[in-house]
C-alpha cells in the first residue's frame, strides 16, 4: 500500500474535520476506509495531537476504551454542556423571538455544538413546539447594524411605520439600547433621561449616520437599570409605586419587579414599594385582580379604578 502525500493529507484532514464535528474515530475502521494499516491511522493520530499540542488548543484527543474510540474533549470547560443547551433551546421556543426557518437554523446549530448521535438531537430539538409571531421579515441584520452603531457612539436614520400609523416617517436617532421583552425586539432611543422606546419590527430601513453623539460612561444608559424599573416596554417618568398585594405568592412580585423591596405585612397582606417608568406597570397591576391594591401614586389609583368601572360597564348585562 502505498501512502503519497496526497493520500496522506486527505486522510489526515478528514480525520481531523470529523473529530471536531464531535465524532468518534476507531482506528481498524479507518483502516478500512483509506485502505492502510492501522499503525498508520495511530500515526495520522499522534500527528493531530501533537499539532494540538503546539497550537495549544483546549482539546484533549482522548482514547475512550469502551467505545474504542478516539474523541476530542474540552479541557477549558468553556463548551456548552447537553443540559445547558437543552434549557437555552427551550428558552428559545418560548421567546417566539425569529422567524420559524431562523429559529430551527440556530436549534439545530446549538445542539449540533453537543449532540452527534442523531436520535440524541432529535430528542433535543423540539422545533415541532415552535410557534413564530408571523412575522414577514428578518430582525437578525437589523438588530445587528444598530448593536453595532451603539457600539460606535453614531446616530442612525430610520423609516418608521407603527401599527397605528399608514405612512412611514424618518427619524434621526441617538441609539441606546436593543432589548428583548415579551416576544419582542426594541430600540431604546433619545435622551438618557427620557428614553424613547421603537418597536423593531416597524423599522423599515435602518442607516447609519457619519455623525457621532457623545455619551460620557458616567452619563451613559443604564440598560440593567433601565430593564428593572420598566413594564411592558412604556415609557415614561419615574414613578414611585405602592401597592398591598393579598394574594398567596409575595415572591411573583419580587420575580416581576426586580427594584420592589417588602416593607411590611399583616394579616396577609404584603406592602410593597417599587421604582418604575412610565405607566406600563398598570397592565400587570390589573393582571392581578382582587391580590393587589394600588395606594400611590394617586394619580394611578384614580386611574385603575376608572378602568375598573369601564370594565365594569362591558358586563353590565351580566
Amino acid at each position: 500500500m502505498v501512502d503519497s502525500q496526497q493520500s496522506k493529507g486527505y486522510r489526515v484532514l478528514s480525520i481531523f474535520d470529523r473529530l471536531m464535528d464531535g465524532q468518534g474515530i476507531n482506528k481498524k475502521q479507518e483502516a478500512l476506509i483509506h485502505q492502510v494499516g492501522e499503525k498508520t491511522i495511530q500515526r495520522d493520530i499522534d500527528l493531530i495531537r501533537a499539532y494540538m499540542k503546539k497550537a495549544k488548543w483546549d482539546y484533549h484527543l482522548q482514547y475512550m476504551r469502551a467505545a474504542k474510540e478516539y474523541k476530542l474533549t474540552n479541557t477549558a470547560n468553556n463548551c456548552l454542556s447537553e443540559e445547558q443547551v437543552v434549557a437555552v433551546v427551550k428558552i428559545l421556543i418560548a421567546s417566539r423571538a425569529f422567524l420559524k426557518a431562523e429559529m430551527n437554523d440556530i436549534i439545530d446549530k446549538l445542539i449540533s455544538l453537543v449532540a452527534t448521535d442523531p436520535q440524541k438531537r432529535n430528542m433535543m430539538k423540539e422545533k415541532h413546539l415552535y410557534v413564530d409571531m408571523h412575522r414577514n421579515k428578518s430582525l437578525l441584520s437589523l438588530i445587528w447594524s444598530i448593536s453595532a452603531a451603539i457600539e460606535k457612539h453614531k446616530m442612525i436614520e430610520i423609516e418608521y411605520v407603527s401599527e397605528r400609523d399608514t405612512t412611514s416617517t424618518q427619524k434621526i436617532l441617538k441609539p441606546l439600547a436593543v432589548i428583548f421583552s415579551e416576544y419582542y425586539f426594541y430600540l431604546i432611543a433619545g435622551d438618557l433621561d427620557l428614553p424613547i422606546v421603537y418597536r423593531m419590527d416597524d423599522i423599515q430601513q435602518v442607516r447609519e449616520l457619519d455623525k457621532n453623539f457623545q455619551n460620557p460612561y458616567t452619563n451613559r444608559f443604564q440598560e440593567e437599570a433601565f430593564r428593572k424599573r420598566i413594564q411592558f416596554i412604556h415609557t415614561g417618568e419615574l414613578t414611585q409605586l405602592r401597592f398591598l398585594y393579598k394574594g398567596i405568592s409575595p415572591q411573583a412580585v419580587l420575580d416581576r419587579l426586580p427594584t420592589a423591596k417588602l416593607i411590611s405585612q399583616k394579616d396577609g397582606a404584603h406592602f410593597f414599594e417599587a421604582e418604575v417608568f412610565g405607566l406600563g406597570i398598570k397592565t400587570w397591576l390589573l393582571s392581578q385582580g382582587a391580590h393587589i391594591e394600588v395606594m400611590e401614586p394617586i394619580e394611578l389609583r384614580e386611574e385603575i379604578i376608572a378602568t375598573i368601572q369601564s370594565m365594569q360597564q362591558n358586563y353590565r348585562c351580566i
